[in-house]
């Protein structure tokens, strides 16, 4: 008998009438995926119905998918992927998109990793996640387990700016938070304490995934010593402008 996959839980879900969305894009040298068997690989409670797969051909959209492999992303697949190139020579994609309000579980989640999984191990080069900005080689995503525990790290980059903004710092944040139906967190820190400021942003963006909600006018209190307050993200000529995927909060330092 085959055991059932458990959903990912939020035990501490909040609703808040926000939408929750995946994309995966998964570069192959053609339309590989001839059937899409789910049985046994996500929760029996995944929202399939919510399921988008399409495929792309570069024949047919060639700026459209070189639009995920050129620029910023493609000097962060350089230094994620072993074989960049082969990623450059690919002439077809999938997208796999999922997209759910107030989702109460992460089976959203499960159910994207699982079809892109099944596109890897019918033969794929690369997937991106396209939110959080990740790279990840086809042969990973074809050996994900489908009983693996959830890790927010698996789901949520964080980025740290290498340009400093006066009077601002090093902006440092999170992206793919939309994924749980949350915004993006960012702060401003000088060079020395980028480390401890990710170390937060991964502590909070599990907070997030678990269903917290964060407010504006919240305060966070860290190390017993100084404290955060939880303000809208909006950039202006003091602060920079991170291009985050959906709005995002700005934590400052009381």
């Amino acid at each position: 008998m085959t055991t059932p996959v458990e959903p990912w839980q939020r035990p501490a879900h909040q609703p808040t009438g926000r939408k929750a969305s995946v994309m995966l894009v998964v570069f192959t040298d053609g339309a590989v995926l001839t059937d899409l068997d789910l049985a046994g690989v996500v929760p029996a409670s995944a929202p399939v119905d919510a399921l988008d797969v399409r495929v792309h051909s570069y024949a047919e959209n060639p700026e459209w998918i070189d639009g995920w492999r050129t620029g910023p992303l493609r000097n962060l697949a350089a230094r994620e992927l072993p074989d960049p190139a082969a990623l450059d020579a690919a002439t077809f994609c999938y997208t796999i998109q999922v997209s759910v309000t107030d989702p109460a579980d992460l089976t959203h989640l499960q159910l994207a990793w699982a079809v892109a999984a099944a596109v890897c191990r019918a033969g794929a080069i690369a997937v991106l996640d396209a939110f959080a900005h990740d790279w990840s080689p086809a042969s990973v995503v074809a050996g994900l387990d489908p009983h693996r525990p959830f890790t927010v790290i698996r789901e949520v980059s964080v980025v740290a700016e290498a340009e400093v903004a006066a009077g601002f710092g090093h902006p440092v944040h999170t992206r793919g938070m939309t994924k749980f139906g949350r915004p993006d967190l960012i702060t401003g820190i000088p060079g020395e304490r980028i480390g401890e400021a990710a170390t937060v942003l991964n502590q909070l963006a599990a907070m997030l995934a678990d269903g917290h909600v964060l407010a504006p006018g919240q305060q966070i209190r860290i190390d017993g010593e100084r404290t955060l307050t939880v303000v809208p993200y909006v950039p202006d000529d003091r602060i920079p402008d991170v291009s985050l995927i959906d709005d995002g909060l700005l934590l400052t330092e009381a």
